[in-house]
């Protein structure tokens, strides 16, 4: 099968423009594109790269591929994440992964706790702020916790984030809003252990091991995603756990992986809130795919998964599906 895989390139985005030194953290690294390539060409399909720009609709209706492996997360705006599934459906091109609504709603953190916690999802209290006078209608028990509304990969999470005083807030909202596009999000602050479920599937999904980090830190920032910043990071998989907590955490996951309409792969973040329970802070319908240090495939290979086996599997799940709807069509 012949499958192009679209990825963002580090190489082609203006950092400077940014100011930010997080600004392409979400971005796939080089090694990571190859790697994607080789464990595609491993299970027998014809896979070639073809970074995300400007070109793209032309370039992707030139090639007119079999399926394409989407892993690009685009450059700035809310809808972001949706340009090239948009651009597929309408060139009617089978890709892996969700579509742009999915990707679009989940991007914004905000409007996700809105829609979940509307389906009985337990999630701290939180607001969206998008202009500083925003915070004179603040009702939030401090400590609170404040980041970009709709970035990921820890990008504007910093060791400042989980704020106590109102002038903490205000400095760290303004910090946001100043150097990230879009609104800010502030949340009352879940103190407990951090968790993440992986689901692989779609009719009947998989649940990956749980996964913990556990962090010198009392959250995980993008300092301290870095190895040279002198904290330590662990990732525990499977996560010790009792197996209760392990089920309602995967049962919960999986109504928020429905409830969001997420297809193929999806990972969803909790952390334990004061009373010891699982509440939810967001969901990736794109998560990090690295063979070597991406939590999904980490938990993968807990399960079992080889990382060729877990790509070669991700583009199967689209097959199916694709091949499902239109039978379903057809009828």
């Amino acid at each position: 099968m012949k499958i192009i895989l679209v990825y963002d390139d580090i190489g082609q985005f203006d950092q400077k423009s940014s100011g930010m030194v997080d600004s392409t953290a979400e971005f796939e690294s080089p090694e990571t594109i190859e790697a994607l390539l080789a464990a595609m060409r491993a299970v027998g399909h014809d896979a070639t790269g073809l970074p995300f720009g400007i070109d793209f609709p032309q370039r992707i209706h030139e090639l007119r591929p079999d399926l394409v492996f989407n892993i690009a997360e685009g450059i700035r705006g809310s809808g972001r994440e949706s340009l090239v599934p948009a651009w597929l459906d309408h060139l009617a091109i089978p890709y892996t992964g969700s579509d742009a609504l999915t990707l679009a709603v989940s991007l914004d953190k905000a409007l996700t706790k809105t829609l979940v916690a509307a389906h009985g999802v337990r999630t701290p209290a939180f607001r969206r702020i998008t202009h500083q006078q925003d915070l004179g209608e603040l009702e939030l028990e401090f400590p609170v916790f404040i980041k970009p509304n709709a970035q990921g990969t820890s990008m504007g999470i910093r060791r400042l984030s989980c704020v106590t005083t109102p002038a903490e807030l205000e400095h760290q909202v303004t910090w946001v809003l100043e150097n990230y596009d879009g609104d800010c999000l502030v949340e009352e602050y879940a103190p407990g252990r951090e968790f993440y479920v992986a689901i692989l599937g779609n009719a009947d999904p998989q649940i990956l091991p749980v996964a913990e980090v556990d962090s010198e830190a009392d959250f995980l920032s993008w300092e301290d995603k870095k190895p040279d910043r002198g904290y330590r990071v662990d990732l525990i998989c499977p996560a010790r756990i009792p197996t209760k907590l392990t089920e309602e955490m995967r049962d919960v996951a999986l109504h928020i992986f429905r409830v969001t309409n997420c297809r193929d792969l999806a990972r969803v973040d909790f952390r334990m809130d004061e009373e010891g329970c699982p509440t939810f802070m967001e969901i990736n319908p794109l998560p990090g795919l690295s063979p070597s240090s991406s939590m999904f495939t980490i938990q993968a290979e807990a399960a079992g998964w080889r990382y060729e086996e877990l790509i070669g599997h991700i583009i199967e799940l689209a097959v199916e599906r694709t091949r499902w709807r239109e039978e379903r069509r057809s009828v």
